[in-house]
């Protein structure tokens, strides 16, 4: 049963319900991805700046790296490989949530990288961060961008769900977009003529043999995270940027028969009913569009590498292996739940992908047996 909210946090969230709906009745609906921002990281006030446990048991939500340490150890021999190979010794990590999988990552690699650099946004987030962090040596450090000439691995998990996006649903005169009003004093959503989204929208489902029926709802990200893979992209000197989050390549994003979209808000370990609720108290995401991403960065000058699902990601850089280290009995129960959240097609293995771009740098797939599905981009 989840624990009565802290009055401070009620008297947050009624402040930024507030300030939207003074919002909407001055300037009209908000887009969703403008009420997504505010959600998240109205400062003070957004579900990410608050300050809270929202990570593991805890919170709201479980992240793979909060399942123990093989994810970190996975993507340590990932990284030791590209340091190897010449992709350059530092790490980089886009989002880093409670700074798990930064501590994590740091003891798997036998030999630490020459540096460990966290970019997170959230002030909440970053000063939990920094509490996890702040007896490691060498010591990470926290930059408001990647830096410029970076040679090494650049890490998103989960990290790009969080990126703010547009919803639309089709009508019977086309498409239309999903915006978000007042009604009674609360917050609600409308329906509002958007031509540029309806364009995309096209362009998005003409691959699935156009648009679906009325009554279908999506998301768009018409920039495809462009803002975000322009400084990766404009910084990265040499080496590799991770991905790994739940989505889809484009024909599965946007099939007809996935009607209700993938926009979800998490609180208490549950999906909550109703993403409008609770702004500032609930997280909010929405799938990745992993064609559109793929297709940015490569347009940015990255190349695609590899894309693949969690679990091949994760069998191609020694999980089993590193499943079968846990010594006693207890650890080895807890080794099996873990890695049966991670691979498994119905949990976190085929529901999160992975993509793998690079610069100037060769991919090494150690065990061979990782499925390479950037055919279905």
């Amino acid at each position: 049963m989840t624990a009565p909210a802290a009055p401070a946090a009620d008297s947050a969230a009624g402040e930024l319900r507030a300030r939207l709906l003074a919002r909407i009745r001055d300037r009209g609906p908000l887009r969703f991805d403008e009420f997504m921002e505010q959600a998240l990281y109205a400062p003070g006030l957004g579900y990410y700046e608050r300050g809270a446990a929202v990570f593991g048991a805890d919170g709201d939500f479980v992240t793979a790296p909060g399942l123990g340490g093989l994810f970190a150890r996975c993507l340590a021999e990932f990284c030791a490989r590209a340091r190897a190979g010449g992709g350059g010794d530092a790490i980089a990590e886009y989002g880093p949530g409670d700074g798990r999988l930064a501590a994590d990552l740091m003891d798997a690699l036998g030999e630490p990288p020459a540096r460990y650099v966290l970019i997170e946004r959230a002030a909440g987030l970053r000063a939990r961060q920094q509490r996890e962090l702040a007896a490691r040596t060498p010591p990470a450090a926290w930059s408001p961008a990647l830096p410029d000439g970076f040679a090494g691995v650049v890490l998103a998990n989960e990290f790009l769900d969080a990126h703010p996006a547009r919803c639309y649903e089709v009508v019977g005169g086309g498409v239309r977009e999903r915006v978000v009003g007042a009604a009674d004093g609360t917050l609600a959503w409308e329906l509002a003529e958007a031509p540029d989204l309806a364009a995309a929208a096209a362009v998005a489902h003409a691959g699935a043999g156009g648009l679906p029926a009325p009554g279908y709802r999506s998301e768009l990200r018409p920039d495809a995270h462009r803002g975000w893979l322009e400084e990766v992209a404009g910084r990265l000197r040499r080496g590799f940027v991770v991905l790994i989050d739940y989505g889809y390549p484009r024909r599965e994003y946007y099939h007809p028969e996935r009607r209700a979209g993938t926009l979800r808000a998490h609180a208490g370990q549950r999906v909550a009913p109703d993403p409008l609720a609770a702004a500032g108290r609930q997280d909010l995401s929405v799938d990745v569009d992993f064609t559109a991403a793929a297709e940015t960065a490569a347009a940015l000058g990255l190349e695609v590498l590899l894309f693949t699902t969690q679990a091949g990601f994760l069998l191609e850089y020694g999980v089993l292996e590193h499943a079968a280290g846990a010594g006693d009995e207890l650890g080895r129960l807890a080794r099996r739940g873990e890695l049966e959240t991670l691979l498994h097609p119905e949990r976190m293995g085929e529901r999160f992908r992975a993509l793998v771009l690079g610069r100037g740098v060769e991919l090494e797939l150690p065990r061979g047996v990782c499925p390479d599905h950037r055919n279905r981009l």
